[in-house]
């Protein structure tokens, strides 16, 4: 792989984000890897991570942050499609307001220019698309029904002006629904990790909307292998869709939890409380331009993915 010499990371302690510092560490041993967060996690220290103490929100902090970074991945996200209609505006300013302090950082500082990744979301961005339309290539037009959509759309469009102007280079990664981790029994996105929390602690699982939604799921060390490719892309400005190709439905994933688990699951009706967002009943993303200008296929079944996260989740409970 291309030596990197710098490379900066937000969002380094979600789900996407530790698997790509754990990748980085390991594949780029001779870069030096620059993560800004809000706190600093405990654990285990790398010899060639930084950890920079500082908030998107603040001006000065980007400003340090960005110095002398070669390529940068940006997977701080403060909210999720079923929370962000709750407010608009603050969540407006806490997301497209931190990236452009972020951007406005790079467009300052005196450097070449950086290539800045971006984690986009091919499951909000392209919204319900043309009647009966059954996937969606990245040149298929974008009218999202969420909040979050329209503003991963929105940076998307900041990104191509700023490499149109020349002050930077860009990569867009339009993840489809992205699995691989234990999530929060509670939380109301990541279909996946939360089922099995759920199952493990004896609650029903919840569905929201229907059984009959569709959904391209794509397991996040799949992810992590594009985002190796796009950090090290020469391209001017291009997007990608990141998922399976390949379509799955809420019913279809409960089928799978139960021959990999031997249990029968359990269900229970739930919505997204009031304002709630619109589901769209069907995003399967095309994945022929990653396949054939990135390089990238998916490697991991679903079935092989579940299973192997029920095996983790269910050691690591003492199960």
């Amino acid at each position: 792989m291309k030596n990197i010499r710098q490379i900066g990371l937000t969002g380094a302690t979600g789900m996407i984000g530790q698997r790509v510092l754990s990748f980085l560490v390991n594949h780029f041993p001779e870069s030096h890897i620059r993560c800004m967060a809000r706190s600093i996690p405990s654990g285990r220290a790398y010899h060639n991570v930084e950890w920079f103490q500082g908030d998107l929100m603040s001006e000065a902090d980007c400003m340090e942050f960005v110095q002398g970074v070669d390529v940068i991945g940006h997977f701080a996200q403060s909210n999720a499609p079923a929370i962000s209609d709750r407010h608009w505006p603050s969540d407006l300013v806490s997301n497209i307001g931190s990236t452009l302090n972020l951007l406005e950082a790079l467009r300052r500082r005196n450097e070449s220019p950086c290539h800045f990744l971006f984690a986009s979301s091919g499951g909000a961005i392209y919204g319900q698309g043309a009647l009966g339309q059954e996937i969606f290539a990245e040149n298929d037009s974008c009218l999202p029904l969420s909040p979050y959509g329209i503003q991963k759309l929105a940076v998307e469009n900041y990104l191509h002006l700023a490499s149109q102007q020349g002050w930077l280079t860009a990569t867009v990664l339009r993840f489809s629904n992205v699995y691989g981790a234990l999530l929060p029994a509670e939380r109301r996105q990541g279909l996946i990790g939360v089922a099995i929390a759920r199952m493990i602690e004896g609650q029903n699982i919840q569905i929201f909307g229907s059984e009959e939604i569709v959904r391209d799921y794509v397991h996040v060390d799949d992810t992590v292998r594009a985002v190796a490719l796009g950090l090290m892309s020469q391209e001017h400005y291009s997007v990608f869709n990141i998922g399976a190709g390949v379509g799955h439905s809420v019913g279809d994933i409960l089928q799978v939890l139960e021959r990999v688990s031997g249990r029968e699951v359990t269900t229970e009706k739930s919505d997204f409380g009031k304002n709630s967002f619109r589901l769209t009943p069907r995003v399967v993303l095309s994945i022929e331009k990653a396949k054939t200008e990135l390089g990238w296929h998916p490697l991991i079944t679903l079935e092989e993915g579940i299973a192997d996260l029920w095996k983790s989740a269910n050691s690591s409970h003492g199960s």
